[in-house]
């Protein structure tokens, strides 16, 4: 039997948490409804991240990043 793969295109962008720490949010342009989006994903990171850095590597997430499959 064939396995269907979904695909999608995510969009990242950087939220705070209350102590100030940046993070990256990931969430679900376009595309196939993938079961991923269905809670928040995100990404904690390095402690000493400044929010102009986690700028850069969201940015950097959305220039490389194409599409996101689950199958």
């Amino acid at each position: 039997m064939a396995t269907t793969t979904k695909r999608a295109r995510p969009h990242f962008r950087v939220g705070e948490f209350g102590s100030g720490q940046p993070w990256i949010i990931m969430e679900c342009y376009d595309g196939d409804n993938l079961s991923l989006f269905e809670k928040t994903v995100g990404f904690d990171l390095r402690p000493d991240t400044s929010y102009e850095e986690a700028q850069r590597i969201a940015k950097f997430l959305k220039e490389n990043l194409v599409t996101l499959c689950e199958s």
